[in-house]
């Protein structure tokens, strides 16, 4: 598996990854409600793209994970408790590894990667939020060292309010 930034012919295989997800996931009560085609949407993927902000890991032709490392953050994110007081933070989003390679500990190597990367470019925190009843997602950021912060009820178009628990990397 090599990681490294999506390029525009990733793109329909990115969004394959995202809407398997969606339909495999959907009724699970840990699921982030997510919706095909709103989020993450064409508009959300490619835009990251451009801007090198979506990471994969990719075997050969195939994208078998895939995350979006950005300085975009909801309004919530302003008044919580955070350990670093910087904007020169990165912000965590929409972490998916395809069915096919669950289980085979991708998103710990995609996170590991991003939190590498980061770390070089002198950024100071990485910040990231789960869904309130997502264990999985939660035990693997607090594996890889994030510490909670709070949980708070944030507003995110796709779900409207929901609450999430947020989580802090000191790099």
């Amino acid at each position: 598996m090599i990681f490294r930034k999506a390029e525009k012919v990733d793109f329909y295989k990115i969004r394959s990854l995202y809407w398997n997800l969606i339909d495999q996931d959907q009724d699970d009560p840990s699921f982030p409600h997510w919706k095909k085609g709103i989020h993450p949407s064409d508009e959300m993927i490619l835009d990251s793209i451009d801007k090198g902000d979506l990471y994969v890991l990719a075997d050969g032709e195939e994208i078998a994970a895939c995350v979006i490392a950005n300085d975009e953050k909801v309004e919530g994110y302003a008044d919580a408790p955070w350990q670093v007081d910087s904007d020169d933070i990165i912000v965590l989003h929409v972490l998916a590894v395809h069915p096919d390679h669950r289980g085979k500990g991708l998103a710990r190597r995609l996170v590991e990667n991003v939190i590498e990367q980061e770390r070089k470019a002198g950024k100071m925190a990485l910040r990231l939020d789960v869904i309130e009843n997502n264990t999985t997602a939660e035990r693997l950021y607090q594996k890889l060292g994030f510490r909670y912060i709070h949980t708070k009820t944030l507003y995110y178009d796709v779900v409207g309010e929901m609450t999430f628990k947020l989580y802090e990397l000191v790099l």
